[in-house]
């Protein structure tokens, strides 16, 4: 009997290594085609890539012999090397070094794959900026492939005849104004007007100086395009007026009339009024004129017969650029001609008043043109101070200056003194003047630079 029992007995202990058995060869061959698949996944993460391989080992742990577990066991770190490297051991053990050598190895051709599109990236950068400065630097480039700023379409450029009469000379230039109010001069006349022509102001003899302007504009070819015609700031006076102060607003108006430097009879009003709305009060602004001088103008351009767009005194249209320019409590602006200068005091778009010294440059002239500056822009600053103090008024930072006089009193070796300061430092308009460039630049005078950055201030301003 108790025989029998020791062979069941130890039938039953077969029967269950043989199962241990299986289910370890089982448990292996899905651990190697588990690692066999690791191998191709490069998307999970390290945790992940040994939680599987540490899972099957301690499933095949659980599955030992009931011998080996009534064994005391040593404690262990629950770490995969912690494992004695038996014969059972030994394959799933290879596999892990196999994955670990396999893992390093591919970060190592990852980080040199990144090093080396790193470096390609690096020396291409290189070459690519290399060679952006040769371009930048290239001659040719500079020459034939220059662009502006604003690029327009030449067939909205207008060209226009320009004006300009004072000191009896008279300057003709044809110009060409763009659609964004570029101005480029491209041919310029300049001619001495005689006495019995025209006099002090009056034009003396219509035929003859309408002659003499049809030429020039035959030669410029300007005689199909509109002409804007500037004149000299001597010959208007302005003064401004609170609209409460008149009891209307013409020419009959006494006080109008009070403040008129002519005779009623041959004076010639022309009034703007301010549209500011920081003006409280309405202010009326009065060009006055003499009837005939004007007259003898427009007489002359009726026989010339071309396109007139305007006749403007030079001065006001520069005084309100420049105070659109700069904010100032008052500004103050000398036209310099030869022999009187006109000074314009006011505000932005607001009060102004013209104030004639009777004195302008040639007066200064002589051979030691510093002196001549010196003197000229010394007397002129009294001039303004004794005005300006009479109503109380506070000498502006800077007295801007502008007109013919300038291009007599100054050059590349003599600058303008302190407190004053040329028109032209504003760059009040967009404009080119390049006279070697020009087929036709013909001048009596050494230098007219000034009288140019007048002019096309003014048109600017108009047009």
């Amino acid at each position: 009997m108790k025989k029998n029992k020791s062979s069941l007995f130890k039938n039953l202990l077969t029967k269950v290594r043989l199962s241990s058995y299986i289910k370890f060869k089982s448990i292996e061959l899905k651990l190697k085609e588990s690692l066999k698949n690791n191998y191709l996944t490069l998307g999970i993460s390290k945790t992940e890539r040994y939680k599987k391989v540490i899972d099957k080992i301690n499933q095949f742990k659980d599955l030992k012999s009931p011998r080996q577990k009534s064994k005391k066991r040593k404690k262990s770190n629950s770490s995969i090397f912690g494992i004695s490297k038996t014969e059972r051991y030994k394959k799933v053990i290879d596999k892990i070094n196999q994955f670990r050598t396999l893992r390093i190895s591919r970060n190592k051709v990852k980080k040199s794959k990144k090093l080396l599109l790193d470096f390609q990236l690096k020396n291409y950068r290189n070459n690519l900026l290399k060679l952006v400065e040769e371009i930048k630097n290239s001659k040719f480039l500079k020459s034939q492939f220059k662009l502006s700023r604003k690029t327009t379409n030449k067939k909205y450029d207008q060209k226009i005849g320009l004006a300009f009469y004072g000191d009896h000379n008279l300057i003709i230039a044809s110009v060409v104004v763009d659609i964004n109010n570029n101005i480029k001069v491209i041919s310029l006349n300049e001619m001495p007007i005689p006495g019995h022509v025209i006099g002090d102001s009056l034009v003396e003899d219509s035929n003859e100086l309408a002659n003499i302007i049809l030429d020039s504009l035959t030669l410029l070819d300007l005689l199909s395009s509109p002409l804007l015609v500037v004149l000299s700031s001597s010959f208007f006076n302005i003064y401004t007026f609170n609209t409460s102060d008149l009891k209307q607003i013409s020419q009959s108006d006494s006080q109008v009339q009070s403040k008129s430097p002519y005779l009623p009879a041959n004076t010639l009003v022309d009034f703007l009024r301010m549209s500011d709305r920081k003006i409280s009060n309405g202010l009326v602004r009065t060009i006055y004129s003499k009837r005939d001088f004007i007259k003898s103008w427009t007489d002359t351009f009726e026989i010339v017969n071309v396109p007139i767009i305007g006749m403007v005194p030079a001065a006001i249209h520069v005084f309100d650029s420049i105070t659109l320019k700069i904010t100032e409590e008052t500004t103050v602006l000398l036209d310099i001609e030869a022999t009187q200068t006109t000074l314009l005091i006011g505000t932005n778009l607001a009060e102004l008043q013209s104030h004639k010294l009777p004195f302008g440059y040639s007066l200064y002239i002589t051979d030691n043109l510093n002196e001549s500056t010196k003197n000229y822009f010394e007397r002129a600053l009294n001039s303004v101070k004794l005005i300006m103090n009479e109503t109380n008024q506070k000498l502006p930072l800077n007295i801007f200056v502008m007109g013919q006089g300038l291009d007599e009193l100054l050059n590349s070796e003599f600058t303008l003194p302190k407190g004053f300061q040329a028109i032209s430092d504003l760059n009040l308009s967009n404009y080119s003047y390049q006279p070697k460039s020009m087929q036709i630049h013909e001048t009596v005078s050494k230098n007219i630079e000034n009288s140019i950055c007048s002019l096309v201030s003014i048109l600017s301003s108009c047009v």
